[in-house]
């Protein structure tokens, strides 16, 4: 394996952000940053990771750090390390020192946060992961703070998101940077399997090459045969011939940024005729909507186009009734495509979704009632920097294609008997990063496997 890449963001100012929010918001800001959180006992802790929002605005990744920003300037809040830190840690750089390392003139003990917070009218914050964390700044403040439901002040709420939204260059390049170690480790994957591993195996051969590059993993890695279970993260089948293993796995820079990749391929090393059927279909929907990922573009019509794409392939194969615009238009296709095209990417693989659809729904718009499309994340009309998932998908799901309600609404519109037939088939999905740009779309995943022919020379190798 090739040695690690630098992975410092060169250009990125992070006193300038912080200067642009606090003009924007007109008030005192307190940001908190994520603390340790215990996994089964005190000091044995989950793994680390920052809050976003304080990752953008600091770029300091300490535990149980705070910044308060006035127009003034910011003071950065650092717990100062224990006495016996020395023995069982090693020894630390003092809070000065890791304060001047981001770029801090004034850095104060974390503990002096309540009183220099008090001097402060018209202080406005917002929740963050870390429920103690939370729970002292509502302290502090006197508001209800809750993560993900009562996020904080609206303006810098809307601040915020208006910020991170669109990515600089220099953050794509990050992501880049990222995209290029997923690409090694989906390759890595791809080259370890054949019939009779498990699909832990897969896993750790994605997962090693991930933690040797120095990152960490953006999200808990889908590795299955049972890929019509969207979000499955246990690793207990044992692959078979005639299988196809979907990965659904990404590397997060060290300074959060994120990709997001799947891909799908036979265990066998080949596809069987129905199976590259069904995978050409969906690689020509995603290709389809990775084309229309450009500035201007309203990112629900991407996911239109990619299900008339899907929809075309259920008509062509007997097991929808009605024409691809119809079953689109209804909501037929869903029952083989029950998810939205994708989302948000940047310094959460679903970037800003902490905030609610106020994050990825433009003014106006809200989500679809249909079946399946009101799974859709985003809903924007796309603007040059902005970065989003594209991943159609198509699944045979037992529990839709049998439910009673469904079968009763789509009677006269899917061929639930020529269904049946495809039951046990599993589910594709293939995705890419992509970031919009004024003259076309800028896949920061490419490279990796994902045409027939490259995937069956790559698989077992």
């Amino acid at each position: 394996m090739t040695s690690p890449e630098p992975h410092a963001i060169s250009g990125i100012d992070h006193g300038k952000r912080r200067s642009a929010l606090v003009r924007a918001v007109a008030a005192p800001i307190l940001l908190m940053g994520n603390g340790h959180r215990p996994r089964n006992l005190p000091m044995s802790t989950v793994a680390f990771r920052q809050d976003s929002s304080f990752l953008y605005f600091t770029g300091c990744n300490e535990p149980g750090a705070a910044v308060l920003i006035t127009e003034a300037g910011s003071t950065l809040y650092l717990p100062a390390p224990a006495d016996d830190d020395a023995l069982w840690h090693g020894t630390s750089a003092s809070i000065e020192e890791t304060g001047a390392k981001h770029g801090f003139a004034a850095v104060r003990p974390t503990e002096q946060l309540e009183d220099d917070a008090g001097l402060l009218d018209g202080l406005v914050t917002i929740a963050v992961p870390d429920l103690a964390q939370t729970l002292r700044a509502s302290r502090l403040l006197g508001v209800e703070l809750t993560y993900g439901q009562n996020n904080g002040d609206p303006r810098l709420i809307e601040a915020i998101i208006q910020m991170r939204r669109k990515l600089s260059p220099d953050e794509i390049a990050a992501m880049k940077a990222a995209a290029r170690v997923t690409r090694a480790a989906h390759i890595a994957a791809m080259a370890a399997t054949e019939p009779g591993i498990t699909e832990q195996r897969i896993a750790a051969a994605f997962h090693d090459v991930v933690m040797q590059s120095g990152m960490t993993l953006a999200y808990p890695s889908i590795v299955t045969v049972r890929g019509e279970v969207l979000h499955n993260f246990r690793y207990t089948n044992t692959l078979a011939p005639g299988d196809l293993l979907l990965l659904d796995g990404g590397a997060e820079s060290p300074l959060g940024y994120a990709t997001d990749v799947t891909r799908t391929w036979p265990v066998s090393g080949t596809f069987t005729p129905r199976q590259r059927a069904a995978y050409d279909a969906v690689l020509e929907s995603q290709l389809a909507g990775i084309n229309m990922v450009r500035t201007g573009t309203r990112y629900r019509d991407i996911h239109t186009q990619c299900s008339l794409v899907l929809a075309r392939f259920l008509a062509d194969e007997g097991l929808i009734r009605c024409s691809p615009e119809d079953a689109v238009t209804t909501g037929a296709h869903a029952l083989f495509f029950p998810h939205g095209v994708g989302h948000l990417i940047g310094l959460d693989v679903h970037d800003l979704e902490n905030f609610g659809d106020i994050a990825a729904y433009g003014p106006g718009r809200h989500r679809s009632k249909q079946f399946g499309t009101g799974y859709l994340r985003c809903d924007l009309d796309l603007e040059a920097g902005m970065v989003v998932t594209i991943e159609p998908g198509l699944y045979i799901v037992p529990a839709i294609l049998r439910d009673p309600a469904l079968k009763e609404r789509f009677f006269n519109l899917v061929n639930f008997a020529a269904a049946e037939k495809w039951m046990g088939f599993g589910g594709i999905r293939i995705e890419d990063d992509v970031a919009a740009t004024d003259t076309g779309p800028d896949v920061i995943t490419q490279g990796i496997p994902k045409t027939v022919t490259e995937l069956e020379s790559t698989i077992g190798r």
